[in-house]
């Protein structure tokens, strides 16, 4: 027994045998709980995301931007800024709305943040104009919808109807549906249209007719009574369930409603267009519950929209526009095939090796028996089958088995020079108890730094981190448990498996004697490999987090500032036609005046679902490139931005929507501006920079009411009355609601709409002022002077701040950032205006910071675990001068594949820390037992310990190749987000072999002699 092994009153292989059938009802009960828990766990393309963040949208007023700035955006900045943990407030002002973001340091309980911050908004509720309404609510994922229909064939508000009152309810009872949001162009109302000269020379206004129709159409419950034994409830009949009866409605001086104005269903003044497929269209947007099941709540809604399109009016249709279910169901496809490929190609190498059936079967046993085991145990930490945790898996393919080859080849070998089996099995595991479990400990120990990691990064290897922890556990148990016990049982003959690496040995016996006579080569090598990662290293570019081809994008657009909702709908239309002429693109849907998300958003600007064909043989970044081309081409005004919907949702979540941002900072937005404008004549030439936005946003036209207090004063009205009774005429006024049998639709007061939208009438409006009713000219009392007037105005902390943000393309953002800073300093800030760089960069920054932390502290834990297991700082100290070469090979793959350096690579790296020590320490850990057993000097026992051990090194080094080869190939949807991860460790393990093999002996010779002799037992 090894010496470095714990002393034991009762073997490990002893108590199974008394135990075995205990032990296989054990493994059997968690692997049958294992495969029944794999059909119940729930399916996301992403772990279950926290995001500490809470977004507050105002809208409904009437303000211009400024105005809204002063009236609602600031006073709930400096509310919500005192809330404990708040590290950034932002915030985006316009027409009519204001969108503020509250960031939290990763610490808070966002439950109680959210509570705070909704308090917060409530005390200063009363200090906000009376008609904004305040949405507050907690950023996650279930935010933004995974599934998008398009409901089109008829008139929009048909449509609408149908969506809202036939479909939503049905759709929104599917289990895991958090929410089903409709959207359209056209929404029902009753508009009651009064003459402006016929109520001014009654001496009505508009609110006095709308007060006439609230009061009369109330409904209240005024007491009990009893009547025939039966208790009667009392309620007043006034309620409208018609246009007639709202026309029926007394306003005073023998007067009615229908006297002084039609009344007539018509629709809202539309702030909104939707369409799909360049038709009108209602856009029914579903959302998913936190730990739902994305694959069964799609299979559900298939079914339910499958049944609506037979009952549907002759010509509407429901077509599905985005379905995340599809991704996920390839994405879980391609990781599964990662896995049995890697699978079978791992049981290919241990059957080349050991050419022996009954030797692979009972290693390769190992692989579905943990795959199962993690599964359940995933399913007891909450966990959810996506992208990392599949992944995680896969990884896991390669790893998982090198326990069970290292435990079954000492078996093997042990059964070819101990007589009687048990005792063979007996000596080979306790030989092997101590090494094995402390060589995989330093696999696991890598990730407990990964702690410290926050926000997306954290979150999203978070799961993988613990998913494979799990399974390299499980294996570790396996790998002590069934192996040996398979082996007792099923296990005859080790000839073959004995002669299959014998010449191997002998040739790698004389290269390691002639390495070890000449190491001033080997050194003089190790060098110039050192020197080759350097250049590798400066010159591979940087990323953030890979970005994966979903097959569908959005397409944000911007026309001009302050341009009509129809202007920028008969732009729009052009741009889908440009679409519908792309082949690979199956179907749009598009919003005009609204945005995926929580956003408050202009007539000008929208966004557009665009959704590619199952087998389109560009890529997506390929019909993006056209599109954007075709767009500038035909529509140079307009300005437009791209992103793949799920890095959109994740970067939204996350605060960083663009990978390049510089914010400008300071008192004089003038300033900011000019200074923008300097910086964005070079950036816009920088290579890899695509849908440049230099912060200025276009000016919006404005109609300036000035009001004469004097003569309003003289009159006998205020200001704040002849505002009022201006946007009673041109706004309208709510008038309650007429309630239909199963629906209500709203009432509204107003003018007709040639008075509406004639800015050349405002001035003859007529105004009723004082208490004698009589009606005054507008013009009177107002001037109106058109103007151009800011559109959006941001701010950060509450200052002012000017955003320049830009995507990249194929080029790697540390390059791009790198001729961005360039261009930086070639323009020096002036005098009161401060520049931070934001956006992904930032991010990433701030991610490899705590990456390389995580590195250090990872290494770090590897050298403890090696310590207490030889007692010596000499074998860490070894092992730890050999590993940046193994570093040097993961560089190199990422340089020679052209994968940027970024989040995913950087994990490779570190789970690479754990795994170029794990061969070494059964290296280095026979050698020692041979010393304390033998008495060997240093070189002799090493030779002997690499014959001995060269098999189960290049067997596991080779299982775990082969196990990770489809992931890094990154064939299938989801690839791209571990292929970075597998090409790093690939690169690590294949250089990270001979550097056991050769010169980790080296190092150990060097620095203790040839002829060191540890002291025996």
């Amino acid at each position: 027994m090894s010496q470095t092994s714990p002393v034991v009153h009762r073997d490990l292989f002893g108590v199974l045998t008394v135990h075995r059938r205990f032990v296989m009802l054990a493994v059997s009960l968690v692997t049958a709980a294992g495969i029944w828990a794999a059909t119940r766990l729930p399916s996301s393309i992403y772990p279950e995301l926290e995001f500490s963040r809470v977004a507050i949208l105002a809208q409904g007023s009437t303000l211009g931007a400024r105005q809204q700035v002063f009236s609602v955006t600031r006073p709930i900045e400096e509310a919500v800024s005192v809330v404990p943990g708040v590290t950034r407030v932002t915030s985006r002002s316009i027409r009519g709305a204001s969108e503020i973001n509250v960031s939290f340091v990763p610490s808070v309980d966002m439950q109680v943040a959210l509570q705070l911050v909704q308090a917060r908004v409530n005390a200063i509720r009363t200090d906000l104009p009376s008609d904004v309404e305040v949405q507050v609510e907690r950023l996650t994922p279930s935010v933004f919808p995974i599934i998008s229909y398009n409901l089109v064939g008829g008139d929009a508000g048909t449509l609408y109807d149908i969506a809202r009152f036939q479909i939503k309810p049905v759709f929104a009872r599917v289990p895991g549906v958090a929410l089903v949001d409709v959207q359209g162009s056209a929404v029902r109302e009753l508009e009651v249209v009064a003459d402006p000269a016929r109520l001014a020379q009654l001496g009505r206004t508009y609110d006095d007719i709308a007060a006439s129709i609230r009061q009369a159409t109330r409904v209240n419950a005024v007491g009990r009574v009893s009547r025939d034994y039966r208790q009667y409830l009392v309620v007043t009949a006034g309620e409208a369930r018609t246009a007639e009866a709202v026309g029926a409605i007394p306003i005073g001086g023998g007067l009615r409603v229908r006297d002084v104005a039609t009344v007539s269903v018509g629709r809202e003044d539309r702030t909104r267009l939707v369409a799909g497929d360049g038709r009108p269209a209602a856009l029914l947007s579903i959302r998913r519950q936190p730990g739902g099941n994305t694959l069964r709540m799609a299979d559900s809604i298939d079914v339910l929209a499958e049944a609506f399109r037979k009952t549907l009016p002759n010509g509407v249709t429901l077509e599905p526009v985005y379905d995340q279910a599809v991704l996920v169901r390839d994405a879980v496809a391609s990781v599964r095939d990662a896995m049995l490929i890697g699978a079978a190609l791992a049981v290919v190498v241990l059957l080349a090796f050991l050419r022996d059936w009954r030797v692979t079967a009972i290693s390769a046993s190992v692989i579905p028996l943990t795959l199962a085991i993690t599964i359940w145990i995933m399913s007891l930490l909450g966990q959810t089958f996506n992208l990392m945790t599949l992944g995680a898996l896969a990884i896991a393919i390669g790893l998982v088995i090198d326990d069970a080859v290292v435990v079954t080849e000492n078996i093997v070998r042990h059964l070819g020079t101990t007589h009687g089996r048990s005792l063979a099995i007996r000596d080979a595991v306790q030989e092997l108890l101590w090494p094995v479990t402390t060589s995989t400990i330093t696999t696991v120990v890598v990730f407990a730094p990964l702690r410290l990691l926050e926000g997306v990064v954290g979150q999203f290897f978070a799961a993988l981190s613990l998913t494979l922890t799990v399974a390299v556990l499980v294996s570790l148990v396996l790998a002590f448990t069934v192996i040996p016990l398979l082996c007792a049982a099923f296990l005859l003959s080790t000839a073959t498996a004995e002669h299959a690496t014998g010449t191997m040995e002998r040739r790698y016996d004389r290269a390691l004697d002639q390495v070890l006579r000449h190491r001033v080569v080997l050194a003089c090598v190790a060098v110039m490999l050192t020197a080759g990662g350097v250049v590798a290293y400066r010159a591979t570019g940087t990323g953030f987090l890979p970005e994966m081809d979903e097959g569908a994008f959005v397409l944000d657009y911007f026309t001009p500032g302050g341009t009509a909702l129809d202007e920028t709908d008969r732009m729009i239309n052009r741009v889908e036609q440009l679409l519908a002429r792309t082949p690979e693109i199956s179907a749009t849907a598009r919003r005009t005046g609204a945005e995926l998300g929580l956003f408050a958003t202009e007539p000008n600007r929208g966004d557009m679902i665009v959704r590619l064909r199952a087998a389109h043989a560009a890529s997506t970044e390929a019909v993006i490139g056209r599109v954007r081309d075709s767009i500038a081409a035909t529509m140079p005004r307009m300005r437009v931005e791209f992103v793949q919907i799920l890095s959109d949702v994740i970067n939204d979540l996350a605060g960083a929507s663009k990978p390049v941002e510089i914010k400008l900072f300071g008192a004089d937005l003038v300033a900011l501006e000019t200074y923008g404008k300097v910086l964005a004549s070079d950036m816009g030439a920088v290579d890899g920079l695509e849908d440049f936005y230099d912060g200025n946003a276009e000016p919006a036209a404005e109609m300036s009411m000035a009001v004469d207090a004097a003569e309003t004063a003289r009159l006998g009205v205020s200001p704040e009355q002849v505002a009022n009774s201006v946007s009673g005429a041109l706004l309208g006024g709510s008038a309650g609601e007429l309630r239909l049998d199963d629906r209500a639709i709203g009432v509204r007061v107003r003018a007709p709409d040639v008075v509406r939208f004639d800015a050349a009438a405002l001035a003859a409006l007529p105004l009723v002022t004082g208490a004698s009713r009589v009606a005054t000219p507008l013009g009177a009392v107002a001037t109106f002077t058109p103007r151009n007037a800011r559109s959006e105005l941001l701010r950060e902390n509450q200052q002012q701040v000017v955003r320049l943000t830009a995507d990249v393309g194929t080029r790697a953002l540390g390059d791009v950032m790198h001729d961005v800073r360039a261009v930086m300093a070639k323009h020096p800030v002036p005098a009161g205006i401060r520049l931070e760089i934001g956006g992904q960069y930032a991010s990433q920054q701030q991610a490899f910071s705590a990456l390389l932390l995580v590195l250090a502290l990872a290494a770090v834990s590897v050298v403890a675990v090696m310590v207490i297991q030889f007692r010596s700082f000499v074998e860490p100290l070894v092992v730890l001068l050999a590993a940046p070469l193994s570093f040097v090979g993961a560089i190199m793959a990422l340089y020679l594949t052209g994968t940027p350096l970024n989040v995913s690579s950087f994990m490779g790296g570190i789970l690479l820390v754990g795994l170029i020590v794990k061969n070494g320490i059964i290296l280095l850990d026979f050698t020692d037992h041979v010393q304390r057993t033998r008495g060997l000097a240093l070189e002799l026992a090493l030779r002997e310990a690499a014959r001995v051990r060269l098999r189960p090194i290049l067997m596991t080094t080779l299982c775990t190749l082969f196990g990770l080869l489809p992931l890094a190939l990154g064939l299938g949807t989801g690839s791209e987000l571990q292929k970075p991860l597998a090409l790093a460790v690939l690169g690590g393990l294949a250089l990270s072999t001979p550097i056991t093999l050769f010169v980790i002996p080296s190092l150990l010779i060097t620095i203790r002699g040839r002829d060191y002799v540890r002291a025996s037992d």
